[in-house]
Order: structure tokens, then C-alpha cells, then sequence
């Protein structure tokens, strides 16, 4: 009797050093939300950056985020800033092992002194003639790889389904905004991992639906408040600065008085509408929010036709796109679409999310054409150990 008491005794402590060893194995995990702190809401695409290295990792849709750095890195600091909001800092270790911690980043805003309509109209168009001019400097002028992560939800009448992938996407000519075909030719791209939450049941579950995703980045695709040739087919207004970064940034609030191809880049749309946000002492986009409401929806990207669809009703989409720096130049950081719609009484809810987790500019992948359809079998190794991390 004594001696199986020992041996249990014995294994139970074997089985608690085990535990301690496997949360101990050299790298600390921080995980919790991001959020409002006026209005609780989620903020999404904050940034996370570990000070004096390149690690960082920006929060999802609802603000949740996950980031794993070594143990040496205890008492570094963690730097949260997010456009429209006073950063916050920590130390590693106060955020350790509190999965449920929320962040709570303060609003900051500041307006600026009237200005006549007429005078307003003037001095953004000016504005986003400069975000134009600057492109070639502030942005990728030469072929490379985004590597991302992506995930789709579509929701359908309460019968959710989700699919996360990895993407590599490779743009042959960089930041060019010469015209949409040109656009369309130059940036291709391709799945690598693909984990779906519920068995692939219909030829859907295997669509990409990247495209609209592409389409989503502002600064290097046109049909968008940036094409300054349609400038007269938007009302532009002042929103106010705030302080980003350290930087002031002006938000402009525009409206397409009669939305078009030209100008939206759907011949569907009804009504368009946005806010885009313009670092004044380099003239990049730092982040656009546009509003739709459309006639029709397409699934595989708003650049593409479908033929023999669903009639579709009452579409509304929210994008959010969003832009980081990296030493001297910006890239597409993320891209958040929100979409509802019905189609023969269903009520239909997607979102999009994507995040770039790496950028790679001296030795590109070249990729030829575009992944509409995947049938990737998945790797659970490849998932256990996967994290939305950015690596420079």
C-alpha cells in the first residue's frame, strides 16, 4: 500500500513538473483585446510592437490579439498605438498570463478653425494631389511579396462557417497607379495553408475571395478617393487632426456625389462614402474607412463579373484598410471588410480579415496569375504552431 502511495505521489509530481516545464519553455505568450476606451468597442489593426526590436503583431476584427516573444524579453516594453488613439505602453511581464487583460486606448482628436466650403474643397484636393505626387517615395517602387494571414467568415441565416489561410501575394510593379488593368495584371497571388473550422460541403468553401482585399489597398489600385481626375465627383470636408505617432494627421470625410465606375470601382454601387487619414509631414495614407451600399455583391471581388448569381438585396459593406511603416517606406498592413446582404430571404453576414505578416522586397517569389480556388488539405503541425506575427 505504501508503495503505490509513493509511486502515485511520485507521478503526480513528475506530471506538475511537467506543466511547469511546458509553460516554461523559453517564451512568453501575451494575449487579450484591444478596445475603446470611451466606448468599449473593439479596436481593430492596432498595432503592437516590441520597443527596440521588429516584433509586432496587429489585432483582428475584435480587436484580439496574440503575440509570443522569448523570455529575455521580460521587462521590455510593448508599445499599442492604433490611428485616432493616444498610444499605451507595458512591460512584457504585465502582460503575462492574462489572457482576458483589454487594453483600453484613449480617443484623441482636436479640431481645426472654420474654413468655407469652396476653401475646404481646395485645400484637400491639394491634399490628395500630394498623397498622389508621393506615392513613388513613400510607398514600394519596385516588385515584392506580401505574406499574410486571412480569414473569411460568412454567416447565413445563423450557420456560420470560417476559413483562415496563409497568402502570398506578389505585385510586379510595385506602387504604380497607372489604371486598373494595369493594376490587376501586375498583382497576382496563391494560398500555401488553408484550415477550415467546418468540412468543405459545396465548390464555395473552396473559393479564395482574396480580390477584394487587393482591391481594398487605396494607395496602389485606383477606381478610389485618390484618382484626383474625379476629383469634382466628391464632396470633401474636414474631420479634424489628431496626433499619430507623434505626427498630425488630417482626416478628410468625402462622399461620391453620384457613385460610378470611375469612382467606386462598381458599377453596382448606390451610395459611397469614407474618411481617409493623411500624415502631414510625408503626405502617406495611414488608414481609409469606406462605407457602401450597393445594388449587387460578388463574392469572388468587386473587380470581377459573375455570371447567373442570386439576385441580391439591401448590400451594405464597411472597409477598413490600413498602412504601417517600415524604416523608410509604408506597406498594407491590413484589411478589414464587413458585409451584409440578402439573397432569397437568407440573410447573409461576411467578414474579411487580412494581415500582413511579412514583407519582402529584394528577393520577390515571382506568382503567376490568381488562386480562385483551393482544394489544400490541411496541417495541423503547421497551425499548432502558427501565429499572426510580423517578421521584417
Amino acid at each position: 500500500m505504501i508503495n503505490r502511495k509513493l509511486i502515485s505521489l511520485f507521478l503526480l509530481m513528475l506530471g506538475c513538473l511537467a506543466i511547469v516545464n511546458a509553460q516554461n519553455d523559453g517564451r512568453i505568450v501575451l494575449k487579450g483585446t484591444i478596445v475603446d476606451g470611451s466606448t468599449n468597442e473593439p479596436v481593430s489593426f492596432a498595432n503592437l510592437g516590441l520597443l527596440g526590436t521588429v516584433a509586432g503583431v496587429a489585432s483582428d476584427m475584435d480587436g484580439k490579439f496574440e503575440l509570443i516573444v522569448p523570455d529575455k524579453y521580460a521587462v521590455h516594453v510593448v508599445r499599442v498605438s492604433a490611428v485616432g488613439y493616444a498610444p499605451a505602453e507595458f512591460k512584457v511581464y504585465e502582460l503575462r498570463d492574462k489572457p482576458d487583460f483589454k487594453i483600453k486606448l484613449r480617443p484623441v482628436t482636436y479640431g481645426i478653425g472654420a474654413v468655407d466650403v469652396y476653401g475646404q474643397l481646395l485645400i484637400y484636393k491639394k491634399m490628395l494631389r500630394n498623397v498622389v505626387s508621393n506615392i513613388s517615395k513613400n510607398y514600394i517602387n519596385t516588385p515584392y511579396n506580401y505574406e499574410g494571414y486571412f480569414k473569411y467568415i460568412t454567416d447565413i441565416d445563423g450557420q456560420e462557417k470560417v476559413k483562415e489561410a496563409t497568402v502570398t501575394i506578389y505585385d510586379a510593379q510595385g506602387y504604380d497607379r497607372t489604371d486598373v488593368a494595369e493594376a490587376f495584371k501586375a498583382v497576382n497571388y496563391k494560398y500555401n495553408e488553408v484550415r477550415r473550422y467546418q468540412p468543405a460541403t459545396s465548390i464555395f468553401d473552396g473559393l479564395t475571395c482574396l480580390d477584394d482585399i487587393l482591391t481594398s489597398d487605396i494607395v496602389r489600385n485606383t477606381r478610389n478617393i485618390l484618382d484626383i481626375v474625379n476629383a469634382r465627383d466628391y464632396k470633401l470636408k474636414n474631420k479634424g487632426k489628431i496626433v499619430y505617432e507623434g505626427d498630425s494627421v488630417q482626416i478628410i470625410s468625402y462622399t461620391a456625389i453620384s457613385p460610378s465606375i470611375s469612382t467606386a470601382g462598381d458599377p453596382n454601387v448606390q451610395s459611397y462614402s469614407g474618411e481617409i487619414y493623411v500624415n502631414l509631414k510625408d503626405f502617406a495614407v495611414l488608414k481609409n474607412v469606406v462605407n457602401i451600399t450597393s445594388r449587387d455583391f460578388n463574392f469572388l471581388g468587386r473587380n470581377l463579373v459573375v455570371i447567373d448569381e442570386k439576385t441580391k438585396s439591401n448590400v451594405t459593406m464597411q472597409i477598413i484598410t490600413t498602412y504601417k511603416k517600415l524604416k523608410s517606406i509604408y506597406f498594407l498592413s491590413g484589411v478589414n471588410i464587413d458585409y451584409k446582404y440578402n439573397e432569397e430571404g437568407k440573410n447573409i453576414n461576411g467578414k474579411m480579415e487580412y494581415v500582413t505578416t511579412r514583407v519582402k522586397i529584394d528577393t520577390p517569389e515571382v506568382i503567376e496569375g490568381r488562386t480562385y480556388y483551393e482544394d489544400i488539405k490541411e496541417n495541423k503541425d503547421f497551425w499548432n504552431r502558427y501565429t499572426v506575427y510580423f517578421e521584417e
